[in-house]
């Protein structure tokens, strides 16, 4: 994946190109070289983690929080099948240092957060949002509007058998129609379920029972994911562990939709900043600002033995 130049690339033996911007302090690891396939090592970890993306500006913070780990990666060689190949941007050691962080660091689950922040309130009562790694499920958010177009493309060649459903796309459409349909966004939520529960049984049709995974392809394809603009930018917002009371939102570059899995949730390692509660519309008192993503796999599922 592409990446922006983060300063001077340091001097690691090897030439490095530049990759592709997107936007300042946006670092994506480029497209990896051919590497020959071995067979795993009994010794390896039961788990692998993939960097997906971080933030060049937060590197100097990161560094400091995660200071002894990285005196410790500093004595390693760099490996160029991951520190990062020819083709990749930024410093090898930017990579290296970013990975030896998600898979050596010291984590915690979602539940965790508030207690990170508690510790990083001074006597004196001064608080600087600290840095965490937490690793769960993140799960997608998607634009209650684009969800709601989606729904009604998935069950267009349905509508006209039945006079309720027909009925509940009307509707729809005119809130579509509306002056300000994105003041409505409780609306649209409430009526793609309407549009749900008055679909035929998925016994007597088929095409019924595809409907919600239609519209859910629709929306990762044109990466229709909710969004908020605080924190200075707008943000993808996603969910961070289990449940939706106490899943804590989390906040990613909007710039970073492209280069996203196409996958409604998946397990990831995340280096963030902890800020208390950004949206009053949110139920969690607490939310994560993303500065490096990694994504988790079981290593039993890459070798063919899971789901």
């Amino acid at each position: 994946m592409p990446a922006l130049p983060v300063g001077p690339v340091e001097d690691t033996g090897r030439d490095a190109a530049p990759g592709l911007s997107l936007g300042a302090g946006l670092t994506v690891p480029g497209p990896r070289s051919p590497v020959p396939a071995q067979a795993p090592s009994p010794a390896r970890r039961a788990e692998i983690v993939e960097l997906l993306w971080f933030d060049a500006n937060a590197l100097p913070r990161i560094r400091a929080s995660w200071s002894d780990l990285i005196l410790e990666l500093d004595v390693e060689a760099l490996d160029p099948r991951h520190d990062p190949p020819p083709n990749d941007a930024g410093s090898p050691k930017d990579h290296h240092h970013l990975s030896g962080v998600l898979t050596d660091g010291s984590r915690i689950e979602p539940s965790g957060v508030p207690q990170a922040i508690l510790a990083a309130i001074s006597e004196k009562g001064r608080f600087t949002p600290p840095l965490v790694l937490v690793e769960g499920e993140l799960r997608f958010v998607f634009d209650e509007l684009e969800a709601l177009k989606a729904t009604l493309a998935a069950v267009a060649p349905l509508a006209g058998m039945d006079r309720s459903l027909r009925e509940a796309v009307d509707l729809a459409c005119e809130l579509l129609r509306s002056p300000y349909p994105e003041g409505a966004t409780g609306a649209a939520a409430t009526l793609i379920q309407q549009i749900k529960e008055r679909l035929p049984p998925p016994d007597r049709s088929p095409a019924a029972a595809r409907v919600e995974s239609q519209a859910e392809r629709l929306l990762l394809e044109q990466r229709r994911y909710q969004t908020r603009t605080l924190l200075g930018d707008t943000w993808i917002r996603a969910l961070l562990g289990a449940g939706v009371q106490d899943a804590l939102p989390v906040y990613l570059p909007k710039r970073l939709a492209p280069w996203l899995p196409m996958l409604p949730r998946l397990r990831v390692r995340l280096v963030a900043e902890a800020h208390l509660q950004q949206d009053h519309a949110e139920s969690s008192r607490y939310a994560l600002k993303a500065l490096a993503l990694g994504r988790v796999a079981a290593l039993d599922e890459i070798q063919g033995g899971g789901p």
